[in-house]
């Protein structure tokens, strides 16, 4: 285990009251998280727990005194304690892991990147005019690489580029130009780096998931499966509406290009009769040939199929987008 905790032979009251609260806390939690707090101002950090205190408590205690009361607690939830480092505080909440860092990557406010920090993603400036006035801001522009002129009375970049690629070091003047330009690469707030629930540790590369693309894939499978199912003739509660629709489609179809005698359909072929005779009269007397009716069962069950089939769609996508809020 990571930082291992140093027990020495006086430990002040206010650490043991401290350590047997948290004990309590994460007793009585559904779920328990270690987040990092680098970077964040004190004032957001405020922020961020007037926020999130309906389902997220923030407890800020010393990394020590943290570890110690894991070390306390059943064994299960120990291995959190690997996840202590550095600026670190505890959360407690009754959210499921996935929705918890869903929740917490929502909160993450944008920053200016520092300079000698590494990008976190390719920082691109868009070509365009500029809200800078024409001025010393042209030289600065093209000091940090970007290809600036004066046009029109405006700043103008004149064409697209990279200033950083993800994973190289910002220099000053980049992260300097970077501000004045209000693009801010970074998003900060409370990093989720482990959670607990049911026995289980999660890592935050464990919970980092894509859900409207999951969503989006669950859909897309669900819509293919239903209409499989419909073509196959699967029958299940949300397939043989339309399996029978389809069916009297197909049966109503082969009634009336068969001439086959049943009482309900005997309207449709006489009709189909006598538009065949129009036609061959017609082309007897060389005249257009008239439209032979069609059935007409067979537009409704398409769409009554397309509609079962977006409702099922609405369906997954609820049902699986629930589980991450």
């Amino acid at each position: 285990m990571a930082g291992q905790v140093r027990h020495t032979a006086h430990i002040p009251e206010w650490k043991i009251r401290e350590v047997e609260e948290l004990v309590d806390k994460i007793s009585k939690s559904r779920v328990v998280g270690v987040v990092g707090l680098r970077e964040i101002p004190a004032d957001s950090l405020q922020k961020m727990r007037g926020d999130l205190r309906e389902s997220v408590e923030i407890k800020v205690v010393r990394n020590t005194i943290a570890r110690r009361a894991l070390d306390a607690s059943p064994a299960e939830i120990r291995p959190l304690a690997d996840f202590i480092e550095d600026q670190t505080a505890l959360i407690f909440s009754d959210l499921n892991p996935f929705k918890l860092s869903t929740i917490l990557e929502k909160g993450k406010q944008p920053m200016p990147i520092k300079a000698g920090t590494l990008a976190p993603k390719d920082i691109v400036i868009e070509a365009g005019e500029t809200s800078f006035s024409p001025g010393p801001m042209v030289g600065k522009l093209q000091a940090a690489g970007i290809p600036a002129a004066i046009k029109g009375g405006k700043v103008v970049i004149n064409q697209k580029i990279t200033l950083a690629k993800e994973g190289e070091v910002v220099p000053a003047r980049i992260a300097e130009i970077l501000k004045s330009m209000e693009i801010f690469p970074r998003n900060v707030g409370l990093e989720l780096r482990g959670a607990y629930e049911g026995g289980l540790i999660f890592r935050s590369s464990d919970l980092a998931i894509d859900v409207e693309g999951q969503v989006a894939k669950m859909s897309e499978a669900s819509a293919r499966a239903f209409s499989f199912a419909v073509e196959i003739g699967y029958p299940a509660p949300a397939t043989i509406g339309p399996i029978l629709q389809k069916a009297q489609a197909k049966s109503r179809a082969l009634v009336l290009n068969t001439g086959i005698i049943v009482p309900s359909m005997m309207e449709f072929i006489l009709a189909r009769a006598a538009a065949d005779a129009r036609a061959i009269a017609s082309l007897a007397s060389g005249e257009k040939a008239p439209v032979a009716p069609q059935a007409t069962a067979a537009p409704a069950v398409e769409e009554k199929e397309e509609e079962e089939k977006k409702d099922e769609e609405g369906d997954t996508a609820a049902g699986f987008g629930a589980l991450f809020g």
